[in-house]
């Protein structure tokens, strides 16, 4: 039997293959995932080890975290119980601290006071700084009446929004998590951003105010989210207004940017169990399905979905499996298969939690309160045991119950049962998988390759000083490079290279172009072979077609913004693997000292891509000379048009539907395809701006090349003034072999 060994490390995004230990070989399937994350391929894994091993029993050893160690699981018990596979799954557990984000803070606050300036610097603490606060949002969408408002109040164990069905949400709420804190604070903002209502303490009462100004479109709210735990991440619990609630299109082009967003965000979508079909979730839902069928498992964890009013079945006449599955078909016929369900009661988690934390409870919620212990003698209510957990989450509540029991406390007992605890253990799950790592991953990015880059030069001093003849090439390799720079003839052709280059912008945009004329097309069929219609019939379809076209307009333009924002940095990526191929080039040609895989000494200062971009975006509201408005999005070509929707025909019995098409449907389509026109102009010029803005920052990088090539040249130059240097720097190369040693302590597993 064949031993498979994994090692998965998340916070470096590194995994190590062996088949019965010996390293796979380069042309093996898995090869190409060694730098990919785990969940990405984590479906293909064990088809490939069959196809590869010849052989369906095989021993698998997992080194790596519990988390990414119940997704393996999972997925080998998948495989066993299909009989497709007989997998011995071991667990090698990781090692290490849990708060790394706390090492790894104290560190850099170390290596700021560290005795290298480059790592001192304002720029790369800012970086760092940037990745470590970097927001986690969790949004929660909702149709009419899913009790979404409940849902989020039994979160919070506190009544703070509206849930009467006369106040459904209309504005965008943000709530950020401020541990510990008791009351809850919030200002408002109109949709122009600007602020509206002060800072204020905020409780129930206050927030129905806020909700029936017309004039308020986002309340950002502080206070303790205290049930999810946030590991040093930056929460927001995000209340959405429903896809016919909002009260502009920026509220709904929200709920479309977190849906497509990068990052992956939690999506809680809540489903009325007694009310599952509506034309309000087609949209969404269409959107959601795209997006869990792109990205592997991560893109189907991040979306949670809560059946909520679940106990409102009499479990004589419907089972909870029976509620269970018709949920699934539901979402399966909308494209959504295998999603993660989770039935629940939240009216009754709110109201327990409220009685906990001491609140003061109406006549009708002590009436919910006391039904807690149907949720005990019920066994069907039982959720805990319906919650697509993995084991280890779902035993730790399993566990709780118990311990509930034990201490006679019923409370606790019903509020596990009711469901909502299993959403947070889920939200905790996708936190330390996901979240956290990939804060880690970017915290370290930010500066790793300063310090591989010191790393590289202190070596290099120890080549040269043990080494003569390498010493002297390497000495007159940086004459030749130092000749080439002060010529500057390769650089300017360098620029002139960057500025024939040509990016194709326009095959990007035939995906949203096609994508307007399939969903016009579809508007239109409904009106096939039909000449007439009744007035009353007009206007429903209309009213239907306004919102179709209204979450069609917030799709495309999401859409956009998407692909100029993956443009931009796609290109900016090329140009700056452009200017390392040109350093390599430059090394390689002036001789043969220092090798073309060492040129990271010189590459150090090169800045990220989505650095080169930010700063693009810097420079073009400096040069405009504009206000700078904060928004969400950094850029806005488009005017969508409007005013189609309002035609009316009160003076007509029977409506042509030929004029809806001239009137509705047709200025739509033109009023779609040409803000892509625009959005490709748009883009056009800013990577026109990108290469404008590169070819400056060429002369900074020469620059600094020079500076390098320069003091390597000196220390090349003259044996003493290199013994020295490496004596002057015994303490720094401590200090620096020490670092690197904490470093990886922080991030191996």
């Amino acid at each position: 039997m064949t031993e498979v060994f994994i090692r998965y490390n998340p916070y470096k995004v590194e995994t190590t293959i062996l088949y019965d230990n010996e390293e796979i070989n380069q042309d093996s399937q898995l090869a190409k995932y060694k730098n990919e994350r785990l969940q990405v391929w984590l479906d293909q894994l064990i088809d490939i080890l069959i196809d590869e091993l010849n052989e369906s029993e095989f021993k698998l050893l997992f080194q790596g975290t519990l988390p990414d160690y119940d997704d393996v699981s999972e997925e080998c018990l998948k495989y066993n119980q299909s009989k497709r596979a007989k997998i011995q799954l071991v667990h090698i557990p990781a090692e290490g601290k849990e708060d790394k984000i706390s090492e790894l803070t104290q560190l850099v606050d170390e290596m700021q006071r560290g005795p290298f300036e480059e790592l001192r610097s304002d720029g790369i603490r800012k970086n760092f700084e940037k990745a470590l606060s970097s927001d986690f949002e969790i949004a929660v969408i909702a149709t009419m009446s899913s009790g979404k408002s409940t849902l989020i109040n039994s979160l919070l164990g506190k009544e703070l929004m509206p849930s009467k069905h006369a106040a459904c949400t209309a504005t965008i709420a943000s709530i950020r998590n401020v541990p510990g804190r008791d009351e809850f604070t919030g200002r408002c903002y109109d949709k122009e951003g600007l602020e509206i209502e002060p800072l204020q303490p905020l409780d129930g009462e206050r927030m129905k105010e806020f909700n029936k100004n017309e004039e308020v479109s986002h309340i950002e709210i502080e206070g303790s989210i205290p049930y999810i735990s946030s590991k040093r991440m930056n929460l927001i619990l995000v209340d959405t207004p429903g896809p016919n609630n909002s009260r502009n299109s920026a509220h709904k082009d929200h709920t479309y940017r977190v849906l497509k967003n990068e990052s992956k965000p939690v999506v809680l979508y809540v489903l009325n169990s007694t009310q599952l079909s509506t034309d309000d979730d087609n949209n969404l839902l269409s959107i959601v399905a795209e997006q869990m069928k792109s990205g592997g498992k991560q893109s189907k964890d991040r979306f949670i979905f809560a059946v909520n009013k679940i106990d409102l079945f009499d479990p004589e006449e419907e089972t909870i499996d029976d509620t269970l599955k018709d949920v699934r078909d539901y979402l399966q016929d909308k494209g959504i298969n295998n999603p993660n369900i989770f039935p629940v009661s939240a009216e009754i988690a709110k109201v327990i939690r409220m009685h906990q934390n001491g609140e003061g409870l109406t006549p009708r919620k002590i009436q919910t309160l006391e039904a807690h212990k149907y949720f005990i003698k019920e066994p069907q209510l039982h959720l805990v045991k319906y919650a697509p957990l993995s084991y280890s989450k779902k035993q730790s509540l399993v566990n709780n119950i118990e311990k509930a029991r034990r201490e006679n406390d019923s409370y606790a007992e019903a509020l596990i049962h009711s469901g909502i605890p299993a959403i947070e253990e889920a939200i905790n799950e996708y936190l330390d998988k996901y979240a956290v790592t990939a804060k880690i991953t970017a915290a370290v990015n930010s500066f790793k390759d300063v310090v591989e880059g010191k790393k590289m030069e202190q070596k290099l001093q120890n080549e040269m000083s043990d080494n003569e003849e390498l010493r002297k090439n390497i000495n007159l390799q940086m004459k030749r490079i130092q000749e080439e720079i002060s010529k500057g003839q390769k650089a300017s052709a360098f620029k002139e290279r960057i500025n024939r280059k040509k990016y194709d912008v326009r095959s990007v945009m035939r995906r949203v172009e096609g994508k307007v004329h399939t969903k016009i097309d579809d508007f239109a069929a409904v009106f096939n072979n039909e000449g007439s219609i009744e007035e009353s019939k007009a206007k429903k379809i209309i009213a239907k077609l306004k919102e179709d076209i209204s979450s069609l307009q917030s799709d495309i333009k999401t859409d956009l913004e998407l692909i100029i924002l993956a443009t931009m940095q796609n290109d900016a990526e090329q140009l700056l693997d452009e200017y390392r191929s040109y350093v390599k080039d430059l090394i390689e040609i002036s001789g043969n000292g220092i090798k073309k895989d060492e040129f990271q000494i010189f590459a150090a200062d090169l800045p990220a891509a989505e650095s080169l971009v930010d700063n693009l975006k810097y420079s073009k509201k400096v040069a405009d000379g504009e206000k700078w408005v904060k928004t969400s999005s950094w850029w806005n070509p488009f005017s969508w048009g409007d005013g189609y929707y309002e035609t009316t025909y009160t003076t007509k019995t029977f409506v042509d539907v030929n004029k809806i098409a001239e009137e509705v449907i047709n200025p739509t389509k033109k009023d779609l395809l040409d803000n892509v026109n625009k959005a490709q102009k748009f883009l056009d010029n800013e990577v026109l701006k990108l290469k404008t803005f590169f070819n400056a920052e060429i002369d900074r990088l020469e620059n600094l090349l020079l500076l390098k090539v320069n003091e390597i040249e000196k220390l090349s130059g003259d044996n003493e003034i290199l013994s020295s240097k490496i004596n002057e720097d015994l303490e720094k190369r401590k200090w620096l072999q020490d670092f690197v040693i904490r470093l990886d302590r922080i991030i191996e597993i």
